[in-house]
């Protein structure tokens, strides 16, 4: 074997080589990719049901509070009130509770 065809046969190894890289990159980023798109989705879905199952506790428990109150528009402001209040503990801790768990999952899954 001259030196001219072990160059050769290297080149045509080292192709090879690259061609796999290039494959196995590829195939990891759709896993990664694939992954993170499902817990979107599972997690789209559960805030969807979510919400709605908050919103009918929400109108039955305004009515029953309406109802004691003597007025059933007086629950729904009783409720409205609790929401606001709940919205602003939320706001005022959405980096702690919120944006730093997510952004940690999130990258914790692509890193995997």
């Amino acid at each position: 074997m001259t030196s001219t065809d072990s160059i050769k046969s290297l080149i045509d190894k080292s192709k090879d080589y690259l061609d796999t890289k290039i494959e196995l990159t590829k195939l990891k980023t759709i896993d990664k990719s694939a992954d993170v798109l499902s817990t979107v989705v599972v997690m789209v879905s559960m805030l969807f049901i979510s919400v709605l199952l908050i919103l009918f506790i929400s109108l039955g428990l305004a009515l029953l509070i309406g109802k004691w109150l003597g007025a059933y528009h007086y629950g729904f402001f009783v409720l409205g009130a609790f929401y606001a209040i709940t919205l602003l503990v939320i706001y005022l801790k959405r980096e702690k509770w919120i944006k730093t768990p997510i952004a940690n999952e999130l990258i914790n899954k692509m890193l995997k």
